[in-house]
């Protein structure tokens, strides 16, 4: 029987491109993971490039094509029945964690074809149309190092320029089939897409590259890549950008629905359940999520009216207010170096990737929220905090460094997760470029809490800062679920938002339409929160003075992102292996604890 598995893998490999000789189950799975590498580099170019394969840096993958999609979902099949076959009696703890993982990823993947959200491509949270401009300016994952890595750009500005007319044969096709994006979602793209509408090529943001040749190309390569991508802006992409707005202005927008969930779309619940999934990691149902939400509200607002009595009897002043983007950004990089310094404190592994801040452009300042972008795993390029600098630009605001914020996108929270899974080769590359939301949301968000512990919330109103940051992602339980499940009004939303965290006006609206383009996102953040603050209650019970703060991150950091079950799993283990240490018995009658107790604390 296992000569027979043994053969039948080499026969699914085979199939896949790769060449494959019996070897022991560690040396299978190694060989199946490279495979897998390759197999699937063509269906994600970009990150391909960030990873070292040059071979698609001139590739624009079509992944709202039909033939990407059938062919993306036999591969993941192909890989699936293969990795079924490895015996894992032999692995290691750590290679039969990564079989785990992968096999969710390739169900991830076939599962996601029964769904059509490949009818819905386009919304002003994310997507190409409003990504591919800062890839293409210089500032993006794509190199313009040499002129073959502008020739390269070329030939993915041909790609994009596919990918748009199938997004616009797509979203007709929805419109026929009833899928359609909220109208009042699709109002802030054409401004998106305006943007990159310009009368001159060397307006727009692709003509940077353009402006910052590197010193050592000649005058003929830069006279030719001068007139080239002037020709491409000119005659490629503006033609792009304006069919694709004509359409959605003149076609799409008098077709779109005037709900604000997904629950009114054809097999919307279906769609929204598997997301919940998808986002959680864990088997929850949506009545589950907004009852957490709706205690973890009530809780962090009688903390915030605490905090607040005590600011207004002591007479704190407030934070210092910056009034341009460029002392804003400045401050906050002091933050950062304040905060590496005591780093250590709290964590024995730390990272030695860099990262940058930068303002978020100004043509995405109104639909995109702070955010953080990966590191390439070939060391390119750092990562880069991304701060929505809009109060300040033209003089007419102020802002304050929030400290949980930067806690939040930088350190502790995602530069250095994802930085120290990345840089840990040990891991399989699938895993190393590894997204789970639930983890990677619920560790910024637990690394705000940290505030206090590394000494960096110095005043009353740092910690009010986060209580707010926390009191948002809390709302959002009940907010997301309420539109996707129980028929809110994006009106319904704004109004509950607001009164619970959420912020000026225009941050609302924004907020609430980023929840209506991404269902079920916003609940990875306190999902994941909670996970890990019960893991580490569980840890100090069951250690007690033995329990080692240091040691507890990073072993919760250590293996990269994970669905939180696994986590769950693997943590236990972990105070089970210390408690052997001491010479105790790992049964110490403390009950796990659920998610609707999990709230509370």
């Amino acid at each position: 029987m296992v000569k027979h598995r043994l053969a039948w893998l080499a026969l699914a490999l085979a199939t896949t491109g790769c060449t494959w000789s019996a070897s022991s189950p560690s040396g299978q799975l190694d060989r199946l993971f490279r495979s897998y590498a390759n197999d699937t580099a063509p269906y994600n170019p970009f990150s391909a490039s960030d990873s070292g394969v040059r071979k698609y840096d001139s590739v624009f993958a079509n992944d709202l094509s039909e033939e990407y999609r059938r062919n993306l979902t036999a591969l993941c099949r192909r890989y699936l029945t293969a990795v079924k076959e490895i015996p894992q009696a032999e692995l290691s703890r750590q290679e039969i964690l990564s079989v785990e993982i992968f096999r969710r990823r390739l169900d991830e993947c076939i599962e996601q074809e029964r769904f059509r959200w490949y009818l819905m491509p386009i919304n002003p949270a994310g997507g190409w149309p409003a990504a591919f401009p800062v890839i293409g300016s210089g500032k993006g994952s794509h190199p313009f190092k040499t002129v073959r890595n502008y020739e390269d750009f070329l030939k993915r500005i041909d790609g994009f320029v596919v990918w748009t007319d199938t997004a616009i044969a797509n979203m007709r096709e929805g419109m026929r089939q009833e899928m359609t994006q909220p109208r009042d979602l699709m109002i802030p793209v054409l401004a998106q897409l305006e943007a990159q509408i310009v009368k001159r090529a060397d307006l727009s943001m692709f003509y940077q590259p353009i402006r910052q040749f590197p010193s050592d190309f000649d005058e003929a390569s830069r006279n030719s890549l001068t007139v080239q991508y002037s020709m491409a802006i000119e005659s490629k992409l503006i033609p792009a950008y304006q069919r694709l707005r004509t359409f959605i202005r003149d076609e799409y927008l008098p077709a779109c629905r005037t709900s604000a969930g997904i629950g009114a779309l054809p097999g919307g619940n279906e769609m929204y359940r598997s997301a919940v999934k998808r986002s959680t990691t864990l088997d929850l149902e949506p009545d589950q999520i907004y009852r957490t939400g709706q205690a973890e509200v009530q809780r962090i607002q009688q903390e915030i009216h605490r905090l607040r009595t005590e600011i207004i009897a002591s007479g704190e002043a407030p934070l210092p207010a910056y009034t341009d983007a460029e002392s804003l950004l400045a401050a906050y990089r002091e933050t950062g170096a304040k905060v590496n310094a005591v780093l250590s404190g709290v964590f024995g592994r730390l990272p030695t990737t860099g990262y940058e801040i930068r303002a978020i452009e100004a043509y995405r300042q109104q639909s995109m929220s702070s955010s953080y972008i990966f590191p390439p795993t070939d060391g390119s390029r750092p990562g880069i905090f991304y701060l929505n600098a809009a109060s300040v630009y033209g003089g007419n605001g102020s802002a304050s460094v929030s400290q949980s914020l930067f806690l939040h996108e930088v350190v502790p929270g995602h530069h250095m997760q994802i930085a120290l899974q990345i840089e840990n080769k040990s891991l399989p590359l699938f895993r190393r470029k590894l997204w789970y939301s639930a983890f990677g949301e619920g560790w910024a968000l637990y690394a705000e809490s940290l505030g206090s512990e590394l000494g960096v919330y110095a005043t009353r109103h740092d910690q009010l800062d986060m209580l707010q940051q926390e009191l948002l992602r809390s709302a959002r339980l009940v907010v997301d679920v309420g539109l996707h499940e129980k028929g809110w009004t994006k009106q319904e939303a704004i109004d509950y938002l607001h009164s619970h965290g959420g912020g000026s006006d225009a941050n609302t609206r924004r907020e609430v339409e980023r929840y209506m383009s991404w269902p079920g996102q916003a609940l990875s953040y306190k999902i994941g929160q909670l996970k890990i603050l019960a893991l580490r209650d569980r840890a100090q019970a069951r250690l007690g003075h033995a329990f080692d703060i240091r040691e507890f991150h990073d072993e919760v950091l250590k293996d990269g992102v994970m669905p939180l079950d696994l986590l769950e799993r693997k943590m236990d283990q972990w105070i089970a292996a210390r408690q052997k240490v001491r010479g105790e018995s790992s049964e110490t009658g403390i009950p796990d604890v659920s998610l609707d107790q999990i709230g509370i604390r």
